[in-house]
């Protein structure tokens, strides 16, 4: 057996993969869902902030006048 990551080509995890799945998504899971996912933690606490919406990307970033590089 082995594992097989559905949202990259090549079949292994990646954060941005993960990520893009999340937010392209029009349902977002509980963040109770998200303790209990079988991925270290650091992806689960990643899920828990995009859950929460409390990403700081550029857009939200923008959003708190941030004044920086818009690359």
């Amino acid at each position: 057996d082995q594992l097989y990551w559905k949202l990259t080509k090549n079949g292994v995890f990646s954060v941005k993969s993960m990520y893009l799945d999340v937010i392209n998504s029009s349902v977002i899971p509980s963040s109770k869902h998200v303790w209990k996912v079988k991925v270290p933690l650091r992806i689960k606490v990643f899920m828990w902030f995009v859950h929460k919406q409390v990403i700081l990307t550029k857009d939200n970033l923008a959003k708190r006048n941030w004044v920086g590089s818009a690359r």
